[in-house]
């Protein structure tokens, strides 16, 4: 992203604009020695975790792990990706940006992307006039029937592919070559070397990106004939997987309420926005993944999901609530009562009913313990015990202990139990978790990136995360010791991989300069917007006393830690080599396992 912009007019742009004034027109901030603090943007933040630090231009929350420099923070603030938080800021400081020169293949690149969006919008273009013209008819009744108005057809451009490929002529006569037709996914070619529209009599869905550029298209077959359904195959430009129908439609409505509607189908988005609900968005007829969830997240901070009532809605539910649960984001489930989805409900019950439906929508505790009670008999100890047992890893995942307690309260009631007797079982639930595991931590990215155990991001790190965070914050200190570590400690010594990066970064930068002279400003402004928020955590840590003797120690235990992972990887290869029956392999790997334990002796 970086290199959209040259690093003058970026440093320019730091240099300009005063983080503290930035941030502090969102954020209420009091100083607090040498940095700023207040309560932060990013998540309920009771007590202020937020911090901001003019010296190195850097923000760090010790409480969900947000940080970064001024275009991280406008980044997430204003939900914009790099290049619109650079105009933005650019703007701000006064700036005209200049953009870096693009290598050849680069600028070959860039042009072939953006020739093909544009021919996926003269497409769509010609499947909306297609839709409103004689031929259309068919497609328009349908429509009709599905209650879609005239008003939604115009604002999600709904369109209609005829019979034919009209299609292709259409493009062929604006010059689109047939090699490009297919290259945006809108031609097939044939075994006979012919080649034929890939949509034809469908009802026409364009999906475009969160900028509304259209990257690709679905298509609902009006007569009877599989597939019913039938997208655009992955290009350069378009990937399912990390792509939501309706998201750009949906932003001014997430950005205000920071609540996203999932559902599963583009009808249902429609309808959803049709009955007022704009902040509905959808998977592209496949299933909810991990690139969904992180595109959703920079928008919102909660979603309730709203899939299909029957067993596959049920199972993409639960696939869609352990992705969440990984991002962070809070979900709740709305369940739709006499109905297969919400399309269908809306046309039979109305907007206010949907609305109340969401309005009523569960949390993921009181979900499941819903869902696990109509499935057993709770008049037997044992199966309440059980039920418990699979409800104890979301209680385990609540950072509120407030929320906890409400949730245990509620679960005694309905289960006609104690209060005291469910904490107790949790208890020991969490404690066998810890003896299987034995650095059991939070695995919610606020804890791996927490730096110094202030705030609520501090559960467990091992002693292999310590020294290599520790490592790391000595050469963002200082970064000319990279010079003396560098021959002592492997880069695969880092195993993290941001921060195997980190270091790789302060090296190169120090190298580039001969003279070992390099900021931490300096290094900021050459790290990818990826590394910037563990820069922040690590630099807003205390600092730590740099001197020979600190500094052979961190090296001593980083290598000792490295080490020992590796004995700990060769234990669990030994494991697999007496399940196969390995004994030479076996006998290898123990002469590896004391070569390594010489090794580490050797350290003290």
């Amino acid at each position: 992203m970086a290199g959209l912009y040259s690093q003058g007019t970026l440093e320019e742009i730091r240099q300009r604009i005063d983080i503290v004034d930035l941030i502090g027109e969102y954020v209420s901030l009091r100083k607090q020695g040498n940095s700023y603090v207040g309560r932060c943007p990013f998540h309920d933040d009771r007590n202020p975790s937020f911090h901001v630090t003019p010296e190195n231009g850097l923000f760090y929350c010790f409480g969900c792990g947000a940080g970064g420099d001024v275009f991280s923070f406008i980044m997430k603030i204003a939900h914009l990706d790099f290049p619109q938080a650079v105009e933005r800021l650019a703007q701000r400081a006064g700036v005209t940006p200049v953009r870096e020169g693009k290598s050849a293949p680069e600028s070959r690149k860039l042009d072939k992307l953006n020739r093909l969006r544009e021919i996926n919008r003269e497409a769509a273009l010609y499947y909306y006039r297609s839709l409103r013209s004689t031929a259309g008819e068919p497609a328009r009744r349908y429509l009709a029937e599905r209650g879609i108005n005239q008003d939604s057809q115009h604002k999600f451009a709904l369109g209609y592919a005829p019979k034919n490929n009209a299609l292709l002529s259409y493009l062929a006569r604006k010059g689109v070559t047939t090699e490009d037709m297919l290259a945006a996914g809108l031609a097939i070619g044939r075994d006979d070397g012919s080649v034929i529209d890939r949509f034809r009599d469908r009802v026409m869905f364009p999906i475009t990106d969160h900028r509304g550029r259209v990257v690709g298209f679905g298509g609902r077959l009006i007569n009877p004939g599989e597939p019913k359904y039938l997208n655009s195959p992955e290009t350069e430009i378009f990937r399912k997987k990390s792509l939501l129908y309706g998201l750009h439609l949906a932003l001014p409505a997430l950005r205000q309420s920071q609540v996203a509607v999932l559902v599963e189908g583009y009808l249902d988005v429609i309808a959803l926005h049709q009955a007022g609900i704009q902040n509905a968005v959808a998977s592209l007829g496949t299933a909810f993944t991990p690139e969904h969830a992180k595109l959703l997240k920079r928008y919102a901070r909660e979603v309730v999901i709203l899939f299909d009532s029957d067993e596959a809605g049920m199972k993409a539910t639960e696939r869609a609530i352990e992705i969440f649960s990984r991002q962070e984001l809070a979900v709740k489930v709305a369940s739709l009562a006499g109905a297969k989805d919400p399309d269908e409900f809306l046309r039979d019950a109305g907007p206010q009913a949907l609305l109340e439906v969401l309005e009523k929508a569960l949390p993921v505790v009181l979900y499941r313990f819903h869902r696990l009670k109509s499935t057993l008999p709770l008049d037997t100890p044992g199966n309440k015990s059980a039920l418990l047992r699979q409800l104890f890893p979301d209680l385990a995942r609540l950072s509120s202990q407030v929320e906890r307690q409400e949730y245990i309260r509620i679960l005694a009631q309905e289960l006609n139990l104690s209060e005291e007797v469910i904490w107790d079982d949790f208890r020991r639930n969490q404690g066998e978790q810890r003896g299987k595991y034995q650095y059991l931590r939070d695995k919610t990215s606020q804890i791996r990136n927490n730096t110094n155990g202030n705030g609520n991001v501090n559960s467990f790190r091992t002693p292999y995360v310590i020294a290599q965070e520790n490592m790391l914050r000595l050469l963002l200190q200082e970064p000319s010791l990279v010079s003396r570590v560098a021959p002592a400690v492997d880069p695969e010594a880092f195993h993290e991989a941001p921060y195997r990066e980190l270091f790789l970064l302060v090296k190169e930068q120090v190298q580039a300069r001969g003279d070992g002279a390099v900021t931490l400003k300096e290094i900021v402004s050459a790290a990818p917007e990826e590394l910037k928020g563990l820069i922040a955590k690590l630099a807003s840590a205390n600092p730590l006393p740099v001197g020979d003797r600190q500094l052979q120690d961190t090296v001593v235990s980083l290598q000792r830690q490295y080490l020992q992972a590796q004995v700990r990887d060769k234990w669990k290869k030994i494991a697999e080599a007496e399940a196969k029956k390995d004994s030479s392999g076996v006998q290898i790997l123990l002469q590896e396992i004391s070569n390594l334990q010489r090794k580490i002796q050797s350290l003290k």
